[in-house]
């Protein structure tokens, strides 16, 4: 069955494959096309940069592994689908034809982050209990840039929280998200700390920022803050 070609790298460093739905591996290379079900993993120095047919950016940290479960374009409109199965993932998400917001959501395995805004970090970590959150060892991040993100936990993703520009929040196993609290104040993981080899897996205490959420700020336009660049 033919594949459905979602976009390509942009830029590739360090080691990072590509598992084809096929089952084919290969080494992931800039220019290289990315389909709609591959896996792409990158080793403990790896990154990578996909641009997606819709103008879309995916920035992939070190030791992360994702997979594009969807890509389609329907009357202008973009649904948009990535499992984060490990590390961090920062998505610049583009608007349709017509300034339509995307319908763009990352999924973990106890998350699912649903964009309403332009810029954001998803980071996915298990197997590490963190302090004050005894007897969990899955944890979801979300750092959000421009606009808002809705974090809710995968088995009830209509009982989410909104994250807006200028904070973070974490979602433990199955329980809802933390009180947001300004970035780089609670211990969530970035695309930052993952690159500079410092990230936190082990977090902050739930609450330690218990800073409260503001009105959502002026959300900037989807196709100018594409324009601008997808740069860190």
């Amino acid at each position: 069955m033919a594949q459905t070609v979602a976009g390509s790298f942009q830029s590739v460093n360090g080691q990072v494959q590509i598992q084809r739905a096929g089952g084919a591996t290969i080494g992931a290379a800039a220019g290289v096309g990315v389909n709609v079900g591959d896996r792409i993993i990158t080793g403990p120095n790896g990154h990578a940069v996909i641009i997606l047919n819709d103008q879309s950016r995916l920035e992939l940290g070190p030791a992360s592994s994702i997979t594009l479960d969807q890509f389609t374009i329907t009357g202008g409109a973009t649904a948009t689908r990535v499992s984060l199965f490990s590390g961090v993932m920062r998505s610049l998400v583009n608007a349709a034809s017509g300034g339509a917001p995307a319908d763009y959501q990352v999924h973990t395995p106890n998350a699912v982050a649903a964009v309403r805004g332009t810029k954001f970090d998803t980071a996915y970590s298990e197997n590490v209990i963190r302090p004050g959150y005894q007897g969990c060892e899955k944890y979801t991040d979300v750092s959000v840039y421009q606009g808002t993100v809705n974090l809710a936990p995968l088995g009830a993703p209509n009982t989410g929280e909104d994250v807006h520009a200028g904070y973070e929040a974490t979602l433990p196993c199955d329980k809802p998200p933390t009180d947001a609290g300004p970035l780089s104040m609670t211990g969530a993981v970035s695309l930052e700390s993952a690159n500079a080899g410092g990230a936190s897996f082990a977090g902050a205490a739930p609450g330690s920022s218990a800073a409260p959420v503001p009105a959502c700020p002026v959300c900037v336009n989807m196709t100018t803050v594409t324009s601008t660049g997808g740069g860190r």
